[in-house]
Formats: C-alpha cells, sequence, structure tokens
C-alpha cells in the first residue's frame, strides 16, 4: 500500500509536512505600486460568488473582479485600482 501522507523528516529528525510554511515566516503585506500604502490593499475575488463573498464583498474585504480571471490579483480601495 503506498503512503499518501505526505511529510519529510527535515535535518533534526523531526517531520514537517511538505509545503507547510515555518512558523517565523510571516507573510508581508501587499503594497500598492501606485500609492506604496498596503492599508487599503484587498485581494480580488474572480469567479460566481457565494453568498458569504457577497457579504465579505459589502464589508470591503475583497473586490468582485467577475466571472473571468484577469490578470491582476489585488485592488487599492484608496487608489481604486487592480493590480
Amino acid at each position: 500500500m503506498i503512503n499518501t501522507h505526505c511529510e519529510h523528516r527535515n535535518g533534526n529528525g523531526q517531520a514537517q509536512r511538505q509545503g507547510a510554511a515555518k512558523k517565523s515566516e510571516k507573510k508581508r503585506p501587499v503594497v500598492c505600486p501606485y500609492c506604496r500604502e498596503h492599508d487599503q490593499v484587498i485581494p480580488i475575488f474572480y469567479g460566481y460568488p457565494s453568498h458569504s463573498a457577497f457579504m465579505r464583498a459589502e464589508r470591503g474585504e475583497i473586490y468582485l473582479g467577475g466571472s473571468i480571471a484577469g490578470p491582476t490579483a489585488y485592488y487599492c480601495k484608496r487608489d481604486d485600482r487592480e493590480f
């Protein structure tokens, strides 16, 4: 039987899941290339939104980008621009 569990052992013998981020690595906020700020940048949601996605869009947490995925991934509310 094939083991489908995706983990490997690192140098100190501890198991680490493949693709898992280290705890010390922090995700940097996305910075708008136009205003150089990050506090008003939100992700763009492509596809048909669910009810919860509509609610998140109303709260300003995501930007609805339409049903066809475009080349941009983020939206700056301050500049009203996609990037």
